[in-house]
């Protein structure tokens, strides 16, 4: 952030490069400079022998008195008085200190810190009466020692001075310890005390020599800069990979910077690194690079002639920049120039302040306008007004800046409610300024204002964190549902630029709990948020080391599972990128490898899914494949191809391996993708691509054209709709609908939002979506539109299919407790990411890694490639033994489920039924007669129009002839004890048609009509007729009120071969038909029956009405 300069520093000496170091030093170099001294240990010994010939005792005593502090005892005093001792009779003695304080000492011979030592040092030849008399007055002193040790310069052998030592302990009982020459020559060249033989004695002057011992923080940054420069150096590890050389290169510049190298070797770094980014032309890394350089010039280098000039690259390539972000850089760097200017050691003609304050200003000015990024926006306003300070500051140091900071106040107002505005960032700038402003009621109001603001901010921010924490926990417990609400209440507080990577962490962990419970869209939509997250800073800093290849590789395995091959194939591309450009290390490398093979594995198990009628469409991918890094994946396409002699002519199948083992190991992987629920790879080959979500049961397929805006609108809705209703299963959800289809395409109708429109295709509600092919964003309103179009999008569609039982409960745990909205259309700008993330490309297709050159492969395989292994006999209700009594705990609880793994079944769309009004049942049949037609049965309508819709859809569904029964109709007899001839129909998806799998939970959904007629003759007709013909035919009938006569349309038949007849007597409790029974009119049980199944039936209807209301 830019720094006030408003005037010099006092301190002439200003060092640009100590005012860093003392704020950051970790950034700088942590290596100690050490001196050695040249000196052998024969002739520091030669030294100590001649010492007395010298006359220099004193030297001895001082060198001798010193390692003993070091080694035995730091309170040593001196003895003051004439060489020899003085008149204390010592040379040194200890004085007392605490325990305490001796506890913390730490010294070799430190067992009796307590101890009252006397010292004696000696330098003559003749040791033995030397040390005797020594000894002798020490003792004569009565003053109590503990032990007394003798210093000398003299060899003294290991026999006679204990012999000596003995002696005088026997003789003045204290404990007498000689230390000789020995024990000094170890202490100085085994205990590292050359500094000080050097400091008393003054050996070895004139021998120095410098030498540099690295820190940890050096050690790990000579390591590192020494395996780039290796990788650099060797031209093959780039190959088709610019950017991750201009990486390195860049970063091993900043380290030769930590390192503190030579100024010619820091500059020679980072001018390849520019001439790098230069030459394969990345502006963004080009822009980074030469900012940093010039930043280094200045704190490290203290160039500033050359921190001039860069400041001219950094402006050529940021003063056009849509990006506050990058004129930012410039606002950092002026301020230093002015500086430098100030200060006088930069020319005023070099440092071109007015020419360069004026552009950047214009510059700010001209983003601080765009309404439409507001975050950007206001982020250039504030940048203006600090380079106003800064400039005000300079040039005109008694203007009050008064103005400034009630703007600044304003901006700061404003910026409350958006997430990425730098706050901490601003709020540091302006802490720098107020060194200089010491009395301002403006300047301590804008303080204020920004203060509040971050805390406010850190306050939902550290809540947030916390509600992530518990999420994770949730999560971990197996509880994915509760861990949905968590990370719901938590991402929207996240977006705030201080706490990105906390969001990031939000976003993936969503992203798992909603893959969790089978809701793939919401899952790869917040994914894909983190994704654009990470690629926001990286724009930002331009630094690839700071992506997150874990994201990328959760965002990989988002895609997979949804088999989308242009897709999975992007996602992969760029995870190895990054994951390139990050293997700095052997360890790092072999996860590279580890990872890039699993994927490779995971690809192959998904293309060996793939129906073999469909792979001549893809008959050139093969060797795209192998380009990309994935061999296997090749080999795998290539197989289920039928070209296994071409993968044995190329030596991918070894020549020894059989096709049975080729065969074992390709079936292997293709269950691999069965076990992990891959689908059918789609390569979106086609003009339109197909989205299908599960959600409530209903199955929602969105058909889109193929370009990145439209399928990026189909992502968002059903992420969205996913998101939204993740929780909802716990709640009662009546289905309108077990399908629904959308379509998404654009139109040139249409102005900035998207358009919803429904309309009945075929009988069916259909909605279509159109939208424009290029949504730009021009003022804030337009940004704010596409999630506020989805909220109204979102609850429509779902209306559409389903709707709560208890609208205002429901309603209160989404919006009010769970923030459901929030969740589902924070991160609904899909079009937007996907623009972060691939830029103005319009498709993503196979095209992207196919080369036109590459070989076309034929498919010679005709059927297909595994017979479809042998299965039990398929379980469905029908063949399904029926329970008794309530269904088993497990699968009453379907909030518990997956939305994956719930499936409604209905012919039913009870929007449209709720419009026909069922009134009534029609029955028609011909006389007797060897050509004449089954008999009909008619269900009969108030709205015809609703009716021939009901009718339509059921013959796109079923076809004008069910042979297979799907859809069932059911006449249930003597629903009415006082009138036996009272019968319903009903009609429903037929349950025994419907295979069962396990985990998997199904639904059904019906409708019947109750007819109560005076005698059962009608009804009896048409049963004969259709038992004589084997079939009937299905009509809709206009009965627009009770008095009218029925009026049959014959133009929507559906043939029918089974009509399913029961008596209400007969319904058991596990029967679709009991929903026909009602508990205030009983049925008709006949005398015979003393105890029909009806009656348990009847209780149990009593019960599950008593737990709903309850």
């Amino acid at each position: 952030m830019t720094a006030l300069t408003k005037t010099a520093p006092d301190n002439p000496t200003y060092s640009p490069s100590r005012y860093m170091r003392e704020r950051h030093p970790d950034l700088f170099s942590d290596s100690i400079s050490e001196t050695e001294y040249q000196v052998e240990r024969e002739i520091l010994s030669y030294h100590l022998e001649t010492l007395t010939n010298q006359k220099d005792e004193t030297a001895f005593e001082n060198f001798a008195q010193r390692l003993c502090e070091k080694f035995i005892a730091p309170n040593i005093r001196p003895q003051t008085g004439p060489v020899g001792g003085g008149d204390g009779k010592t040379d040194a003695e200890t004085f007392p200190v605490s325990g305490e304080i001796s506890a913390r000492w730490f010294v070799p011979d430190n067992d009796k810190a307590g101890e009252r030592k006397a010292f004696a040092f000696s330098a003559k030849k003749t040791w033995r009466p030397k040390i005797k008399s020594d000894v002798a007055a020490i003792a004569g002193t009565k003053r109590g020692y503990d032990q007394i040790i003798c210093v000398t310069n003299q060899f003294v052998p290991a026999k006679k001075s204990a012999e000596l030592q003995d002696e005088l302990f026997k003789q003045y009982g204290i404990p007498v310890t000689i230390l000789d020459r020995t024990w000094l020559l170890n202490r100085v060249f085994k205990h590292d005390s050359m500094d000080i033989a050097v400091e008393e004695l003054g050996v070895g002057k004139g021998t120095e020599k410098q030498t540099k011992k690295l820190g940890p923080s050096d050690t790990i940054r000579a390591a590192e800069f020494d395996t780039l420069e290796a990788k650099i150096a060797d031209g093959s590890q780039y190959q088709g990979q610019p950017a991750v050389l201009v990486e390195d290169a860049r970063q091993a510049a900043l380290l030769a910077r930590g390192l503190e190298r030579a100024p010619a070797d820091v500059n020679g770094r980072f001018d390849r690194a520019l001439r790098l980014a230069r030459g394969n032309n990345i502006k963004k890394l080009e822009l980074a690079i030469a900012y940093e350089w010039a930043w280094t010039s200045y704190f490290w280098l203290e160039d500033h002639v050359r921190t001039s000039e860069l400041y001219d690259d950094v402006e050529h390539l940021a003063l056009d920049s849509d990006d506050a972000n990058d004129l930012e850089r410039l606002s950092n760097l002026l301020p230093l120039i002015r500086m430098s200017v100030l200060t006088g050691v930069l020319d005023e003609s070099k440092g071109k302040l007015k020419d360069r304050t004026a552009a950047l200003k214009t510059a700010l000015e001209t983003l601080a306008g765009q309404s439409n990024r507001p975050n950007n926006a206001l982020h250039a306003e504030a940048l203006l007004l600090l380079t106003r300070v800064s400039e005000k500051g300079a040039e005109h140091g008694g203007d009050p800046l008064r103005d400034i900071w009630v703007s600044f106040t304003d901006v700061i107002k404003r910026a409350g409610g958006l997430g990425t505005f730098p706050f901490a960032s601003i709020a540091d700038a302006l802490t720098q300024i107020g060194e200089f402003i010491s009395d301002s009621e403006e300047f301590d109001t804008l303080f204020e204002t920004i203060t509040d603001a971050l805390a406010i901010r850190s306050s939902e921010g550290e809540a947030a964190k916390k509600n992530v924490q518990r999420a994770y926990q949730k999560l971990g417990n197996g509880l994915p549902y509760d861990a949905i609400r968590w990370f719901g209440r938590a991402v929207a507080l996240l977006i705030k630029d201080e706490y990105a990577d906390d969001l990031i962490d939000a976003l993936i962990g969503a992203g798992l709990a909603f893959e969790e419970v089978g809701l793939p869209w919401a899952a790869r939509n917040y994914t894909l948020a983190a994704v654009s997250q990470e690629f926001s800073a990286f724009k930002r800093f331009g630094n690839i080391g700071a992506l997150r290849a874990s994201v990328l590789s959760r965002y990989f395995d988002t895609e997979l599972k949804l088999g989308r091959v242009p897709q999975i194939l992007s996602a992969y591309e760029l995870e190895m990128i990054v994951r390139s450009a990050q293997a700095g290390t052997d360890g790092q490398r072999r996860n590279f490898r580890r990872v890039q093979e699993a994927h490779m594995m995971e690809i192959s198990a998904l293309l060996l899914q793939m129906p073999v009628k469909e792979l001549s469409k893809i008959a050139q991918l093969p060797d795209a494949l192998e380009r990309l890094g994935l061999p296997m994946s090749r080999t795998a396409l290539l197989y289920l191809m039928g070209n296994e002699d071409i993968l044995r002519a190329e030596g991918w199948i070894p020549e020894q391996e059989t096709s049975e083992g080729a065969e074992a190991l390709m079936r292997n992987l293709r269950d691999y993708g069965v076990k992990a629920e891959y689908p059918i790879p789609d390569f979106a080959v086609g003009e339109t691509v197909t989205l299908v979500s599960n959600v409530l049961g209903c199955r929602i397929q969105v058909v889109c054209a193929n370009n990145l805006v439209s399928m990026g609108i189909g992502e968002a809705v059903l992420g969205s709709l996913e998101a939204l209703l993740a929780t909802s299963l716990e709640h009662r959800i009546l289905p309108q609908v077990d399908h629904l289809q959308l379509r998404v395409a654009p139109s040139d109708a249409v102005g900035i939002t998207p358009v919803l429109q429904f309309s009945d295709v075929d009988g069916e509600p259909v909605g279509t979506i159109t939208h424009r092919m290029v949504m730009e964003y021009r003022i804030k309103e337009d940004v704010l539109s596409f999630p506020n179009w989805m909220k109204g999008a979102a609850l429509e569609i779902f209306l559409r299919f389903a709707a709560p039982q208890d609208a205002e409960t429901w309603a209160k745990a989404l919006f009010e407790d769970e923030r459901a909205l929030e969740r589902a259309l924070t991160f609904s700008d899909v079009p937007l990411m996907l623009g972060n993330l691939h830029g103005d490309r319009v498709q993503l297709s196979l095209a992207d890694w196919i080369d036109p050159s590459d070989r076309s492969y034929v498919v010679k395989r005709t059927e297909a490639w595994l017979p479809e292994p042998p299965q039990e006999l398929s379980k469905s209700f029908g063949n399904a033994q029926r329970g008794e009594g309530p269904a088993p705990k497990e699968m009453r609880e379907v909030a518990k489920g997956k939305h994956s793994n719930t499936r409604w079944i209905s012919p039913i769309d009870t929007q449209k039924w709720d419009t026909a009004k069922w009134s009534g049942t029609l029955f028609m049949w011909s006389p007797p007669g060897p050509d004449m037609p089954p008999p009909m049965l008619g269900f009969a309508y108030e709205n015809i129009s609703a009716a021939k819709d009901i009718f339509q859809s059921w013959r796109k569904r079923y076809g004008d002839d069910d042979v297979k029964d799907d859809l069932k109709i059911t006449i249930v007899r003597g629903i009415l004890r006082d009138n036996p001839a009272a019968y319903a129909v009903m009609v429903s998806q037929n349950p025994d048609n419907v295979p069962l799998h396990e985990g998997k939970t199904i639904g059904f959904l019906s409708r019947f009509n109750r007819m109560y007629p005076k005698t059962t003759r009608n009804l009896d007709l048409f049963l004969k007729e259709y038992s004589r013909h084997g079939r009937y035919v299905l009509i809709p009938a206009h009965l627009p009120n009770k008095m009218a006569n029925p009026e049959p349309i014959f133009n929507l038949p559906i043939g029918k071969h089974k009509l399913n007849v029961i008596n209400a007597w007969e319904i058991g409790t596990n029967d679709m038909a009991a929903s026909v029974l009602q508990l205030d009119e009983p049925p008709f049980i006949p005398a015979d029956q003393p105890n029909p199944p009806v009656i348990e039936t009847l209780e149990w209807l009593r019960s599950l009405r008593a737990r709903g209301s309850s």
